[in-house]
């Protein structure tokens, strides 16, 4: 997503505070708080705010073992172990995100957020039965006059040492009007090989849902998606994310650390048929990298581009 050529920083202020919760919060509830605070929280801050910084830790967690299969399933993943796959374990913070951005400690719109942007690391493999601990914080908040960007850093603890590390990014819009500039001129793109056609049907938001914990409305029903300004519900872009690497655990042998940096683009239309394209570039100076898309099949237009690094 283009944001502005002069971004302000927002400062994070003041002694970290640590807020425990004992267990993920309810979806459903935080849904409906989220929809009362869009009511009465702005969609932009002044250049001189400043925010707490604030963490949100969920300390012996068990992942679930059903949820993971099902997830795998969902998304593609075909390795018959025990292990994690690498993008699941952003579906364990949903719900400390949630409770995040419904807390003081985020005085910005929570409806108005859209996931542009997703990194992580893994340093080891992780087994389904290890007791995990999680801690969610905002990392760093920019604000354009398009809108603003928020960061959050995500932990994924084992014996207390970190397995997993990633960065949440969000844009909230500014409703601030301003003068239609002139576009700049399209750059010659460069597509990547295409090694997958993939078919996404009209239930995926529903199925990734179920496996996911996410359930915001504007991915399970086209009635609930027109609420949220869209013609059709959309695919989520985790699940767009977790369908390359599944592909990718396939064809190549990453050992460990192994990370992901993805941006999200267009949203996925259901039902939709796209293509995944991705090369390998090897000999780098310090890392082999993977590079991977996923696109339009008719008019090319690319919903996901990202960078695989081993």
């Amino acid at each position: 997503m283009d944001i502005d050529e002069k971004p302000i920083q927002l400062e994070l202020t003041g002694p970290e505070i640590s807020l425990e919760i004992q267990k993920s919060p309810s979806i459903k509830v935080l849904l409906l708080k989220m929809a009362f605070l869009s009511m009465i929280r702005p969609s932009t801050l002044s250049h001189d705010t400043s925010l707490s910084k604030a963490r949100i830790v969920l300390n012996n967690l068990r992942p679930n073992r059903e949820m993971i299969q099902g997830y795998k399933s969902v998304c593609g993943f075909s390795r018959p172990d025990d292990t994690i796959p690498i993008s699941y374990f952003q579906t364990l913070f949903i719900g400390l995100l949630g409770k995040f951005i419904t807390t003081p400690y985020f005085p910005i719109n929570p409806m108005g957020l859209i996931h542009i942007g997703q990194s992580f690391e893994q340093k080891r493999p992780i087994a389904m039965d290890e007791t995990l601990d999680l801690s969610c914080r905002l990392q760093g908040v920019t604000k354009t006059q398009k809108g603003i960007t928020s960061q959050f850093l995500l932990e994924v603890m084992s014996d207390k040492k970190i397995v997993w590390q990633g960065i949440s990014s969000f844009f909230t819009r500014s409703k601030h009007k301003k003068a239609r500039e002139k576009r700049p001129e399209k750059k010659e793109e460069n597509f990547l090989p295409i090694m997958e056609t993939i078919m996404v049907p009209w239930n995926m938001g529903r199925r990734y849902a179920r496996v996911s914990g996410d359930y915001n409305p504007h991915h399970l029903h086209w009635l609930t998606a027109r609420v949220f300004g869209f013609k059709q519900p959309i695919a989520h872009g985790m699940w767009s994310l977790a369908r390359v690497m599944a592909r990718l655990e396939k064809e190549c042998d990453t050992p460990y650390p192994v990370g992901v940096n993805a941006e999200f683009k267009l949203p996925i239309f259901m039902p939709a048929t796209i293509t995944m394209g991705y090369e390998k570039i090897k000999n780098q100076p310090q890392k082999d990298l993977i590079n991977f898309e996923l696109r339009d099949e008719k008019k090319r237009l690319p919903h996901l581009k990202g960078q695989l690094f081993f």
